[in-house]
């Protein structure tokens, strides 16, 4: 069973293995002008290659392309390795429920969703799938969506959060031939401050809230 943000620093790890390739071949596309006079006078000392200008210049184009997607690659393995510590946050803070009966899977697979972060089994068998976000800042919602606050101004998230969490919920109860399972968005660095909980039928709760929210829900 894999444990908590496991898979997440899977995923970073071979990103970040991409990412150093990438940075490798855009080196050597810069360096390829340079190494193959030097390499073909080493080896045949009588031939002497000046290569013209438009060589070097035309070696930057697929050495700008191998960086470019190089730094992209990296900036993905930060995000996987910042929603992989969120996930280690969030277990560490439900570990307490274990001693109580309660049952805990992380990052379970599922072919229509992907991985669900985490999968809880009260002692009374009430199922619940977490939806872990690991975004700073606010979270705000006006009862149909969340958003982030910045100032006075509000920004939608990147997703629809709480239509990705029932889906999970869906997939587990499938997977797991359950009558109901109740989609929870947990945020494990972000302060929440919603005025209604669900929010179309998800329950959503900063890190320090988990726990309590989980013991109040019926």
């Amino acid at each position: 069973m894999p444990r908590a943000g496991q898979n997440v620093r899977v995923m970073a790890r071979q990103r970040r293995t991409k990412a150093v390739l990438a940075f490798s071949i855009a080196s050597l596309w810069i360096l390829l002008p340079w190494v193959l006079p030097w390499f073909l006078q080493f080896f045949f000392p009588t031939i002497v290659l000046l290569l013209p200008g438009w060589v070097y210049l035309s070696c930057l184009v697929p050495a700008g392309f191998s960086y470019f997607q190089a730094q992209r690659l990296w900036s993905k393995a930060n995000r996987a390795d910042q929603g992989a510590a969120g996930e280690e946050a969030i277990a560490t803070v439900l570990a307490p429920l274990q001693s109580e009966g309660w049952q805990m899977e992380f990052g379970v697979r599922d072919r229509s969703v992907g991985d669900v972060d985490v999968f809880l089994l009260s002692p009374q068998g009430r199922a619940y799938t977490i939806d872990v976000k690991s975004h700073r800042g606010e979270v705000q919602s006006d009862g149909k969506q969340l958003y982030r606050q910045y100032g006075r101004s509000q920004y939608p998230f990147e997703r629809d959060f709480l239509n990705q969490a029932k889906r999970q919920a869906v997939a587990m109860k499938k997977l797991k031939r359950l009558t109901f399972v109740t989609p929870v968005v947990a945020f494990s660095q972000a302060r929440v401050e919603v005025e209604q909980n669900p929010i179309a039928g998800v329950y959503v709760v900063g890190k320090q809230d988990l726990v309590r929210c989980l013991r109040s829900l019926p």
